[in-house]
C-alpha cells in the first residue's frame, strides 16, 4: 500500500471515529425518538404556541402605542419580508435535522451558542410569562360572584377619581374665575393638589378683596384625570402597585398562590411529553376563537366602539417617520410568530421527515396574523367604549403593556349580560392562550437540555420539576407590590435585542455558511418537489430578510430609548438589570464558540483551521432516519450497503417530483462543507 493510500485510509478511519463519537453524544443508542401521534397534534401545538398573549395583549398595545392603523403598515411589511421567511426556515431546519434547538447546530458547530441563546431567551421569558398566567387565574377566581368587582367604583380599593357608567355624569369643573379648563376625561377636585392661577384672572374677580395681583398664585384644587373601574381594580387591588420599582412593597400572597398553581398546571401538562400536551391543545388552541368572536360582536354594539375601531384602522402616517414604530413592528413579528426562540425547532423536530413543512408554515403564519388583527378589532372597540365612558381620548384610556389585557377586556365583559359567566370564559381563554405558549417555551428549554445532558434524559420528570421550581423562585419579585415594574423591565430587554441577534445569526449561518441552495435542496428532499417560488425564497433568505433584520437591529441600538412604565422612567440600576437579562442569553454565543474551538473533536490545527472546520457540518448531519440516503452524510451504513451491492436505500428526494424540476432536484448543489 502506498503512502498516499495509507494516509487516505487513516483519514477515513479518523472521520468515521469522529462521526461515531458525535453520534454517540447527540443520539444515544437505545433511546427512542419521541414523535407526534398525529399531524394535527403538531399543527395545533404550533398554532397554540404562536397564537398567545402576544396576539391578545402585545399586538393591540403596540397598535395603541404607535398610532393605531399606522402600525399595521410596517407590521405587514415585516411579516412578508422577515416573519414568514424566518418561520418557514426554522420549521424546515428543525424537521430536517430532527434534533433539539442546541444539538441541531451540528450543521455548523461554531454556531452552537445560538441554540443556547434561544434556550436562555425562552427560559427568561417563561419566568414572567407565567406571572401573566397567574393574573388570569386571579381574575378567574374573582369571577365567581354576582357582581364583578371590577365593574363598579364603590369598592374599598377605589378612589374618588373612579368613573363607571353610573358615575359618568358626575364631572365637576373648576371655578370660572380661575380661568382653568380641565382636559377631556378629567374633573376638578377642590381638596386635591394645587393649581396656579394667573394674575389677570385674580384681578378680574377681586380674589381675596384685591385687584392688584402682580403674580400668579396657588389655588387649593386641581384637574384630575378620571380612571375606569377596571383600571383601578387591576392597579390597586390585583397589583397594589407602588410608585416605582424602588418601592418594593409587600408580597402579593394572592398572586403567589396563583403563580404556584400556574406552575403546577404547566408541570402536570408537560411531564408526560408531547404525546400528552399535544392532546391538550385540541381544546386550548381552538376555544379562544369562540370567545374572541363573541366579544367582537358585543363590543361593536357599545356606544363609542366605532370611534375606537376607526382609530385602529386609520393610519397616522406621521408615525411612520418614527424609527421606533418600525422597530416595534419587527420585534412583534418575532415575538408573535415565535421565530428565533428555539420552540419551532423543537416542535418540528418531532415531525415525519416527508411532512409538507412549506404548507404548514404558510398556514400557521396566516392564522397567527389573522388572530392578531381580530384581537385588535376586539380591543379597540372596547377602548372606544371606555373613552366614551370616561370622556378621555382613546390613546389615554389605559396603561401600557399587560394593562390592556387586564383593563380593556375586563371592562368589556363587565358590560355583557350574565357578566360573571363571560368573565370566567374570557379569562379561561387567556389562561389557555398563555399555557399553549408556555408549553412551547418550556419544551424548547427541556428539549435543548435533554439532548445535551444524559442525566436529564434519564431523570426527565425530576429535571422538569426542578426547572419549574427555579423559575417560580426567580419570579417572586414580580408578585410583590412593585411586580409590574419588574415584569415590564424584563419583558422590555430580554426579548427584543436578543431575538433579533439570534435571527440574524441563524439565517446568516444557514444562508451564507451552510448555503441557501443547499438548504433549499434539503427542503425539496422533505416535501418531494421543487419549492414553489423558490427564487423568491432564495432572495429572502440570502439578502432581504437578513438585511431587514440587521437594519432594525442597528436602528434599535442607535435609537435606543430606556424602558418606561406609564410614562415614568426607571432608575439606572434597574436598566443595568434589564441589560443583564438581555446579555445573559447573548453571551452564550461567543462563549460556546470559544469552547467549541478548544474542545470540539474536529477542532485541530491553527485557530484559522479550527474555525474553518467548525463552520462545516458534522459528518453525521442529515436526515435522522438512517434508511434515508443523504449524499452529504458520511453514513457508515450507506457505505457498507453500497460495498456489498445491496439494494439502495430510500432516496432523500423520494417524494413526488414535478416534471419541470425533477432533474434539478436529483443532483444537489455543491456544498463546500460536505465530507
Amino acid at each position: 500500500m502506498s503512502k498516499s493510500e495509507a494516509k487516505k485510509v487513516d483519514l477515513q478511519q479518523e472521520d468515521e471515529s469522529s462521526s461515531e463519537s458525535l453520534v454517540e453524544k447527540n443520539e444515544p443508542e437505545g433511546e427512542e425518538r419521541e414523535t407526534w401521534d398525529k399531524k394535527l397534534d403538531f399543527m395545533l401545538s404550533c398554532i397554540g404556541y404562536a397564537v398567545g398573549l402576544g396576539n391578545i395583549w402585545r399586538f393591540p398595545y403596540l397598535c395603541y402605542k404607535n398610532g393605531g392603523g399606522a402600525f399595521l403598515v410596517p407590521y405587514f411589511i415585516f411579516l412578508v419580508l422577515c416573519g414568514i421567511p424566518l418561520f418557514f426556515l426554522e420549521l424546515s431546519f428543525g424537521q430536517f435535522g430532527a434534533l433539539g434547538p442546541v444539538a441541531i447546530w451540528k450543521v455548523a458547530p461554531l454556531f452552537k451558542g445560538v441554540g443556547y441563546c434561544m434556550m436562555m431567551i425562552s427560559f427568561i421569558v417563561c419566568i414572567y410569562y407565567n406571572v401573566i398566567i397567574a393574573y388570569s387565574l386571579h381574575f378567574i377566581f374573582n369571577s365567581f360572584t354576582s357582581v364583578l368587582p371590577w365593574s363598579t367604583c364603590g369598592n374599598v380599593w377605589n378612589t374618588e377619581f373612579c368613573r363607571d357608567k353610573v358615575q359618568n355624569a358626575n364631572v365637576t369643573s373648576p371655578p370660572e374665575w380661575t380661568g382653568v379648563k380641565c382636559k377631556a376625561g378629567a374633573g376638578w377636585f377642590d381638596a386635591t393638589g394645587m393649581t396656579f392661577v394667573n394674575a389677570t384672572n385674580l384681578n378680574d374677580v377681586g380674589y381675596m378683596g384685591k385687584d392688584d395681583w402682580a403674580n400668579e398664585t396657588e389655588v387649593n384644587g386641581s384637574c384630575i384625570t378620571f380612571s375606569t373601574a377596571s383600571q383601578e381594580y387591576f392597579s390597586r387591588k390585583v397589583l397594589r402597585l407602588t410608585e416605582s420599582i424602588a418601592e418594593t412593597g409587600g408580597i402579593q400572597w394572592e398572586l403567589v398562590g396563583c403563580l404556584v398553581l400556574a406552575w403546577v398546571i404547566v408541570f402536570v401538562c408537560l411531564f408526560k411529553g408531547v404525546k400528552w400536551s399535544g392532546k391538550i391543545v385540541y381544546f386550548t388552541a381552538t376555544f379562544p376563537y369562540v370567545v374572541l368572536f363573541i366579544l367582537l360582536i358585543r363590543g361593536a354594539m357599545e356606544e363609542g366602539a366605532a370611534k375606537g375601531i376607526a382609530y385602529y384602522i386609520t393610519p397616522n402616517v406621521t408615525k411612520l417617520q418614527e424609527i421606533g414604530v418600525w422597530s416595534d413592528a419587527a420585534i412583534q413579528i418575532l415575538y408573535s410568530l415565535g421565530a428565533a426562540w428555539g420552540v419551532l425547532l423543537s416542535y418540528s423536530s418531532l415531525n415525519k421527515f416527508h411532512n409538507n413543512v412549506y404548507r404548514d408554515a404558510i398556514s400557521i403564519c396566516t392564522i397567527n396574523c389573522c388572530t392578531s388583527v381580530l384581537a385588535g378589532f376586539v380591543v379597540f372597540s372596547v377602548l372606544g367604549s371606555l373613552a366614551h365612558q370616561t370622556g378621555r381620548e382613546i390613546e389615554d384610556v389605559v396603561d401600557q403593556g399587560a394593562g390592556l389585557a387586564f383593563v380593556a377586556y375586563p371592562a368589556a365583559v363587565a358590560n355583557l349580560p350574565a357578566a360573571p359567566v363571560w368573565a370566567f370564559l374570557f379569562f379561561f381563554m387567556l389562561l389557555n392562550l398563555g399555557l399553549d405558549t408556555q408549553f412551547g417555551m418550556i419544551e424548547g428549554v427541556t428539549k435543548g437540555l435533554l439532548d445535551e445532558v444524559s442525566w436529564f434524559r434519564r431523570n426527565r420528570v425530576k429535571f422538569l420539576a426542578g426547572l419549574c421550581v427555579i423559575q417560580f423562585v426567580l419570579a417572586i419579585p414580580m408578585v410583590t407590590e412593585s411586580g409590574m415594574y419588574w415584569l415590564n423591565l424584563i419583558d422590555w430587554y430580554s426579548s427584543g435585542f436578543p431575538l433579533m441577534t439570534v435571527a440574524v445569526l441563524e439565517i446568516g449561518c444557514l444562508s451564507w455558511n451552510y448555503g441557501v441552495d443547499r438548504f433549499i435542496y434539503d427542503i425539496e428532499c422533505m416535501i418531494g418537489k421543487r419549492l414553489f417560488l423558490w427564487q423568491w425564497w432564495k432572495a429572502l433568505w440570502l439578502v432581504i430578510t437578513p438585511v431587514c433584520i440587521g437594519f432594525v437591529l442597528t436602528a434599535y441600538v442607535s435609537f435606543y430609548s430606556p424602558v418606561k412604565y406609564n410614562g415614568n422612567g426607571y432608575p439606572s440600576w434597574a436598566e443595568v438589570i434589564g441589560w443583564f437579562s438581555a446579555f445573559t442569553s447573548i453571551i452564550a454565543i461567543p462563549v460556546t464558540a470559544i469552547y467549541q474551538i478548544l474542545k470540539h473533536p474536529r477542532a485541530k490545527g491553527t485557530m484559522f483551521e479550527r474555525v474553518k472546520e467548525l463552520l462545516k457540518s458534522d459528518p453525521d448531519w442529515g436526515p435522522h432516519d438512517p434508511n434515508v440516503e443523504y449524499k452529504y452524510r458520511s453514513n457508515k451504513k450507506v457505505i457498507e450497503m453500497k460495498e456489498r451491492g445491496s439494494e439502495p436505500l430510500t432516496s432523500c428526494c423520494a417524494g413526488e417530483q414535478s416534471s419541470s424540476s425533477s432533474s434539478e432536484s436529483l443532483e444537489p448543489p455543491s456544498y463546500a462543507a460536505a465530507v
